[in-house]
């Protein structure tokens, strides 16, 4: 992937700009480089907002506009609408060269819409901020290419960091950070990476300055060269941003990733379905950013029951590589539900990378998030699962859900129902009730029903959701999570 072009007489320049609103900072020269403590946090990095908000905004970074040589072809937003009425949005792109254009779209009650996007006048990479007349939509991004394809929630949020727990720039992987300043004031942003060799601070990547609007692509594999693992630190001195990660696997095994950054580390995270590929690799990569030791536990359950659990004491600033392909208490080819518990600190951030190079199917490889605590508490106890595009324009060809895993975060049996939304009402796909810990799958028959149509969740307690799709080499290749629906305003 080719990288944002940066000079050093630029970058100079543009401090120059922003050295009055650095300096009305208080504290930023004791914080340089440095996360911003995180505290009491209070929302997931993506929320669809209440169906009676006045309004609510998505951030979506990662896109390539399909210039030559980049590898990956221009993708698609995914507009899900989980309310009875219409909803109007403003679609405002930008290129890391500048350019913009603005789409106006309507999103039709209970439908998806992929909004066809004016082509920028000129750049590599683009991002979209999405301004809605309205709560109640869901808006996710697809990107395909020649390693893959893949899906994920744009971010509803800015912040002043993020962390990702996984990431390769191993022989010719590709590692590519997108940074986006949706704000009205300029932000400085310094980059870290912590690696099987140790923490490195690229000098090109400390005193990042976004203007306002502007965005910025960064080719970490340039800089970080030849590194099997990579998590990541986007910190800002000053100011919030967007960030989001662009992995590109290379043979032996192909695929494409993006991947959301996770504003904070968290005490818990779920990956509701796993399973370990004969022949392939299965990774759980649990990053400490924080300056506190973290004792982790790694709670394994298969459908007959748990497995002994897999410990770990993490120091600060560096990740446990949890090959879980390498533990025979894991059967091949079996099911099962990785719960991620850290004590001593904040918490860590949570990844899981699974290859499958024996597979003619591609993409054969994959890298997603965990599941954070925040996402599965949802207060309302929904979630929205967006369709991997739509009949008409799929995130990829043949694309379509393959399992709904939701996995039961509470101490006690909850209830859940799975239900399609669709123009004229809901569908319903699956209910049941899971004990506590356990596990419910959504397929076949009862999950094609529901096609193309956004998916909602409904819970008694917290719940893991996490939605596998096709067609790929294996489970965990492409992911969607459920996306928290907020409670409506005044319950």
């Amino acid at each position: 992937m080719s990288p944002a072009h940066h000079t050093r007489e630029r970058r100079w320049l543009a401090l120059l700009l922003v050295v009055l609103v650095i300096g009305l900072v208080a504290g930023v020269a004791g914080n340089r480089g440095k996360p911003v403590p995180v505290g009491a946090l209070a929302l997931p990095s993506a929320q669809v907002a209440s169906v009676d908000a006045e309004s609510s905004a998505w951030y979506c970074t990662g896109q390539s506009t399909g210039s030559a040589g980049s590898g990956v072809d221009p993708g698609q937003l995914v507009l899900a609408n989980t309310t009875t009425r219409p909803v109007a949005a403003s679609i405002d792109t930008v290129t890391d060269t500048g350019a913009t254009e603005q789409t106006a779209v309507s999103v039709p009650a209970r439908q998806t819409v992929v909004p066809s996007l004016t082509a920028p006048s000129s750049g590599s990479w683009e991002a979209q901020t999405v301004t809605l007349a309205g709560g109640g939509v869901s808006v996710s991004q697809t990107v395909d290419g020649t390693s893959g394809w893949s899906v994920a929630p744009c971010q509803s949020t800015t912040s002043a960091t993020w962390y990702f727990a996984g990431g390769s720039t191993e022989g010719t992987d590709g590692l590519s950070l997108a940074l986006l300043n949706p704000t009205s004031i300029p932000v400085v942003v310094d980059l870290s990476f912590v690696t099987p060799s140790g923490t490195v601070h690229p000098i090109n990547y400390q005193g990042i300055v976004l203007s306002p609007g502007e965005l910025q692509v960064e080719d970490i594999a340039s800089e970080v060269q030849n590194m099997s693992s990579v998590s990541t630190v986007v910190a800002t001195r000053t100011g919030r941003v967007v960030a989001s990660e662009l992995q590109a696997f290379s043979a032996p095994a192909t695929g494409l990733s993006l991947l959301p950054g996770a504003i904070a580390p968290q005490a818990h995270w779920v990956i509701p379905q796993s399973q370990e590929p004969a022949g392939g690799v299965g990774e759980l990569d649990v990053f400490n950013p924080g300056t506190q030791s973290e004792s982790v536990t790694v709670h394994l359950q298969l459908p007959s029951g748990p497995l002994h659990p897999l410990t770990d004491r993490i120091a600060p600033g560096s990740t446990w590589i949890l090959r879980t392909s390498s533990q025979t208490r894991i059967p091949d080819n079996t099911t099962y539900t990785t719960s991620i518990d850290a004590n001593g600190g904040p918490g860590v951030v949570v990844a899981r990378l699974v290859s499958i190079p024996s597979v003619a199917q591609t993409p054969q490889a994959g890298l997603a998030n965990a599941v954070d605590g925040l996402t599965a508490s949802a207060a309302s106890g929904e979630w929205v699962v967006p369709a991997p595009g739509t009949s008409g324009s799929p995130a990829s060809s043949g694309a379509a859900p393959d399992y709904l895993a939701l996995a039961n975060q509470s101490g006690t049996r909850e209830q859940f129902a799975a239900f399609a939304l669709t123009p004229s009402g809901t569908k319903l796909l699956a209910t049941g009730v899971l004990g506590a810990g356990t596990t419910g799958i959504v397929d076949g028959s009862a999950l094609s029903t529901a096609g193309f149509d956004p998916i909602v969740v409904r819970a008694s307690g917290p719940m893991g959701v996490s939605e596998d799709m096709g067609p790929t080499a294996g489970i965990g290749v492409v992911t969607m999570p459920g996306i928290p629906l907020a409670q409506q305003n005044g319950l």
